[in-house]
C-alpha cells in the first residue's frame, strides 16, 4: 500500500512539472505572437536595470575613492584624542590638548602601529595677494609621510623641515600649503616658482592660542609666525588642497610659536604595511587600536582620553554621500517604477484584447490560478530578458568607467574642491556583483508581479461575458 501511495505521488509531481512547463511554453508563445509589444517591455526594463548598475557602480566606485582619501590623506584608521576635543570637533578646541604621547607612540610601534602626533590649529594666512582663514597643521615630517600620503604629492617645491630656515638672514619656519589656497594667494614657493630676482616675501600666521589654567579657565593669547612657503600640495583629496597648510611641530614649542610644552592634539594611528588601496582591517578598529595600546601600557587610557576611528572625522563628507545616494536612488527608482508601470499597462492591453481567447480557454477547463500563471510567466520571462539585456548594457557601460573614469577636474576647481567627495575630479565606478545580479532578480519577479493584477481584473468577468467581449 505504501508502496502504491509512493508511485502516485512520483506520477502527480511528474504531472504538475510537465503541467508548469507546458504552461511555460503558452507564455513563452504569447510573447512571440506579440513581438513588438514585447520588445518595447523588454527594452524598457533593459534600459531601467542598466541605468541602476551603472549609477550604483559610480556613487559606490565615488564613495570608496573619497573613504580611501579620507583614510590616506587626512586622518588614517584613527586617531588618539581627548573627548573635549570631539565634543567641539568643529571648533578645533587648541586648549583640549594632552601630553605623554611619545608613550603611547613608542606602545603602540610595539602592537604594529605608525603613529603621527599633530597640534591642529586655525588660523589666518597672510600673503602680498591677500588672507584666508586656514587649518594649520603641527607635524612630525617623518611620521608625517611614513602614515600619510599627501607628502608624496608637492607638485612645487619640496617636503617641510624640522627646525628654522633663515631667509635674509631671519631664523622662519617653513610651511607647506594646499595648492588652491597657494593660487588664491598668488603664494609660490621661494626660488622654485617665482621669477629669477623676484624678491622673497614670507607668508604670515595669526591665530589665538587657547590655554586652560588649573581652574579650567580658557585665555587667548594672540601670537604672530613668520614663514616661509616650502612647497604645494596638490593631492587627490581636495581637502588637503583647499585651506590647508602643514607646518614642523618643533618650531611650535616655544614661546615663538604656540607654547605647546610637547603637547599634541591628536596622535594619527595606522597599522604598519597597510594597503593604500583598501579601507582600514579589524585590526585597524578604534576598538582593537585601544585595546592593543592599553596592553602594552599594562594600563586604561587615563579618563578624557580615546581613540576614535577614521568615521568619526568623516561626518561631513557621509552627510553629502548620503544625500547624493538618496537622490540618485530616487531618480532611478522612478525609473524603475515608469518601466514597471508601462509593463503593467501592456500586459493590462494584451489582456484586453485577449479576453474572448481567456474566456475560451476558462471554458474548456483551465482555472484562474493556471491563467494567472500563464500571464505571470509571461511578465516574468519579459523581465527576464529585459534584466539579462540590462544586465549586460550596465556592465559594458561600466567598464570604461572602473578603468577610466570621468575627469570633472574643471568643475571641482570651479567650486573650489567643496563637491562633497574626496576627490579632485577623476571619477571612478567599481563592481557592485551583489547589486548586478540581485537588480536582475528584481527586476525579473517584480515585472512577473506586474501582471497580477490586470488578470485579476480580467478574471473577475464571467465566461460568458468574456465570450461575448469585443
Amino acid at each position: 500500500m505504501k508502496a502504491k501511495m509512493n508511485t502516485e505521488t512520483k506520477i502527480n509531481t511528474k504531472m504538475t512539472l510537465g503541467y508548469v512547463l507546458e504552461l511555460k511554453r503558452v507564455a513563452f508563445r504569447n510573447l512571440a505572437r506579440h513581438r513588438v509589444k514585447t520588445t518595447l517591455t523588454v527594452l524598457a526594463i533593459a534600459v531601467s536595470v542598466a541605468t541602476y548598475i551603472f549609477v550604483d557602480g559610480w556613487l559606490l566606485g565615488m564613495q570608496l575613492d573619497s573613504q580611501r582619501n579620507i583614510v590616506s590623506y587626512e586622518t588614517g584608521a584613527a586617531k588618539a584624542q581627548q573627548a573635549a576635543y570631539i565634543e567641539k570637533l568643529d571648533e578645533l578646541p587648541m586648549y583640549a590638548n594632552f601630553s605623554g604621547w611619545e608613550t603611547y607612540a613608542a606602545a603602540l610601534d610595539a602592537a604594529g602601529y605608525d603613529t603621527a602626533p599633530r597640534f591642529v590649529f586655525a588660523g589666518t594666512l597672510y600673503a602680498e595677494g591677500g588672507s584666508a582663514p586656514v587649518v594649520f597643521i603641527g607635524c612630525d615630517p617623518e611620521a608625517e609621510g611614513r602614515l600619510l600620503r599627501w607628502t608624496d604629492f608637492i607638485e612645487d617645491g619640496e617636503p617641510i623641515r624640522n627646525g628654522m630656515t633663515r631667509e635674509n638672514g631671519l631664523p622662519m619656519p617653513q610651511i607647506v600649503l594646499g595648492a588652491m589656497t597657494a593660487d588664491k594667494l598668488g603664494v609660490s614657493t621661494n626660488g622654485v616658482l617665482n621669477k629669477p630676482g623676484d624678491a622673497f616675501s614670507p607668508v604670515r600666521i595669526t591665530t589665538a592660542v587657547d590655554l586652560k589654567d588649573e581652574r579650567g579657565v580658557v585665555r587667548h593669547v594672540y601670537q604672530v609666525i613668520d614663514a616661509v612657503v616650502a612647497g604645494i600640495v596638490n593631492s587627490p583629496n581636495p581637502k588637503n588642497n583647499n585651506n590647508v597648510a602643514w607646518i614642523p611641530l618643533d618650531v611650535l614649542q616655544d614661546d615663538n610659536g604656540l607654547m605647546l610644552e610637547g603637547k599634541v592634539t591628536e596622535l594619527l594611528v595606522r597599522a604598519k604595511g597597510a594597503d593604500d588601496t583598501r579601507l582600514p582591517g579589524k585590526n585597524e578598529r578604534a576598538e582593537v587600536i585601544a585595546a592593543a595600546l592599553e596592553g602594552m601600557l599594562g594600563t586604561a587610557l587615563p579618563p578624557g582620553m580615546g581613540i576614535y576611528g577614521w568615521q568619526t572625522y568623516a561626518a561631513d563628507y557621509e552627510a553629502a554621500a548620503k544625500g547624493d545616494d538618496i537622490s540618485s536612488r530616487i531618480m532611478v527608482a522612478i525609473l524603475f517604477i515608469l518601466s514597471f508601470l508601462g509593463i503593467a499597462n501592456t500586459m493590462l492591453l494584451a489582456i484586453l484584447e485577449r479576453t474572448k481567447e481567456i474566456g475560451m480557454m476558462r471554458a474548456q477547463g483551465m482555472t484562474d490560478g493556471d491563467l494567472a500563471l500563464v500571464y505571470m510567466l509571461e511578465a516574468g520571462m519579459a523581465g527576464f530578458f529585459g534584466a539579462l539585456a540590462g544586465a549586460l548594457i550596465g556592465c559594458l557601460c561600466t567598464i570604461p568607467m572602473v578603468e577610466h573614469g570621468l575627469d570633472f577636474t574643471a568643475i571641482t576647481n570651479q567650486m573650489s574642491g567643496n563637491i562633497g567627495y574626496r576627490t579632485t575630479g577623476i571619477f571612478r565606478s567599481t563592481w557592485n556583483v551583489p547589486v548586478i545580479i540581485g537588480s536582475a532578480a528584481v527586476a525579473t519577479l517584480v515585472s512577473a508581479g506586474a501582471a497580477f493584477f490586470p488578470i485579476r481584473r480580467a478574471l473577475k468577468m464571467s465566461i460568458t461575458d468574456s465570450l461575448r467581449f469585443e
